[in-house]
């Protein structure tokens, strides 16, 4: 009942969030079926079905992150202290955070076995107890899924992954995301010790983060751009590697999209999306400490300051938006030059969409923790009568700072991809 009061009370950001956990569960798991029907219909092509399989693992990873993010968002922190009152501590509130973040996934796994199934379900089970097979009618749906039964265990075991693997993302999220009992016990007002105490505390507690944060951001730096560079030079000398080792499967004009996704290009694709993700805390930090360099002002020694300390809260979201947003780029150079890849089937198509969908929510949900973790900073420049422009020109300067960083990475990633051959 606590879970149903707080899902239909929720803010649009979190029933947008829940949303896209729904639509994510129902594509990953035709994803996911259609990966058991290459596997029944092609018994000897055990190493293409376990390609197919490792691949899901992408949309799967982006699903995860996107609970996490519900996790560390809802309950929102107005709620967290009666939720505290009420007997939920830091032990009982992640179990809260993952049945909520498990009922869009089981939503999601339940839509998609009805509307495959389409009423064969209450055949499952014969009289004596058996379990039947699952008629999937792909021809009829639309779907790339074939007309043959398929083993009820297997299909309930594969959709019930995304619903358990939410729910311990979104677990893990609210429990990585509590407070401090030291820093919500300064941030309280009580008496006048308390309150001189208070900003003091705080401050040491945010000192304390960045410089925790910092090597971290510095190391995620480095090894991002080694794995980006890595990933890239991977991609581009794809051709060549299967030049010299015989094969010429990425040389021919007909390339097939099960090649493709074997191919070192492939694997070059994804080592760059994961060091682009690793790099986004660094960027930010690094942009924050130069904006906050060279005999900086009001304006600019916040807004860099600010984003050093927000850098782990936005930096891989952010990033993994740029590894998105330089596919689109390599995808709409191709198009232009007329060396347009392989057109994608329907379901793949429709996880790519879902996954840029998904990382667009993390970023949402990342955006929203920043600015309720600078509620504080604004409160304290209205106790000292700063003027509103102040603020504005603090937000605008740090927003600015980030498209720019940002939307140069992915610029730069999505120029230099490279593309299979057409």
């Amino acid at each position: 009942m606590l879970t149903l009061r707080l899902t239909l009370t929720a803010p649009p950001l979190a029933l947008l969030l829940r949303l896209l956990l729904l639509c994510a569960s129902a594509g990953i798991g035709l994803l996911l079926l259609a990966t058991l029907s290459y596997a029944l219909e092609h018994p000897g092509h055990r190493a293409a079905a376990l390609v197919r399989l490792l691949w899901c693992l992408v949309p799967l990873a982006v699903a995860a992150q996107l609970a996490a993010a519900l996790g560390r968002t809802e309950p929102r922190p107005e709620a967290r202290s009666g939720l505290d009152a009420a007997g939920l501590g830091p032990a009982r509130l992640p179990l809260l955070a993952a049945r909520t973040a498990a009922a869009p996934g089981l939503a999601g796994s339940a839509l998609v076995l009805l509307v495959t199934a389409r009423g064969d379900i209450g055949g499952l089970f014969g009289t004596d107890g058996s379990v039947h097979g699952l008629t999937l009618p792909g021809a009829a749906t639309g779907l790339p899924l074939p007309e043959q039964p398929l083993p009820a265990p297997a299909v309930v075991t594969l959709l019930s992954t995304v619903p358990l693997l939410t729910a311990l993302a979104a677990a893990w999220g609210a429990r990585s995301s509590a407070p401090a009992p030291a820093a919500g016990a300064a941030a309280e007002p009580g008496t006048s010790a308390r309150s001189h105490r208070g900003p003091a505390g705080s401050e040491q507690t945010l000192a304390g983060r960045r410089d925790d944060s910092g090597p971290s951001c510095r190391a995620g730096l480095l090894w991002g751009a080694v794995l980006t560079s890595g990933g890239l030079l991977l991609a581009a000398y794809a051709p060549q590697m299967a030049t010299v080792t015989g094969t010429a499967r990425l040389e021919d004009r007909a390339v097939r999209i099960e090649d493709l996704a074997t191919s070192p290009l492939a694997a070059g694709w994804l080592l760059a999306a994961f060091g682009l993700m690793l790099t986004g805390p660094g960027l930010a930090a690094l942009s924050g400490r130069l904006l906050g360099a060279l005999r900086p002002g009001p304006v600019r020694l916040l807004a860099g300051r600010t984003l050093v300390r927000e850098a782990p809260l936005l930096g891989r979201s952010l990033g993994a938006l740029s590894a998105v947003a330089a596919a689109l780029l390599a995808l709409a150079r191709a198009r232009l030059t007329g060396d347009a890849p392989l057109a994608p089937g329907p379901l793949v198509g429709a996880t790519a969409t879902l996954t840029g969908c998904c990382v667009a929510g993390a970023v949402l949900a990342a955006l929203t923790r920043a600015r309720h973790a600078r509620a504080p900073l604004g409160e304290l420049l209205d106790r000292i009568g700063a003027p509103r422009r102040l603020g504005r020109a603090v937000t605008l300067l740090r927003a600015g700072v980030l498209w720019a960083v940002f939307t140069a990475l992915a610029t730069t990633a999505g120029m230099l991809t490279p593309l299979p051959p057409h």
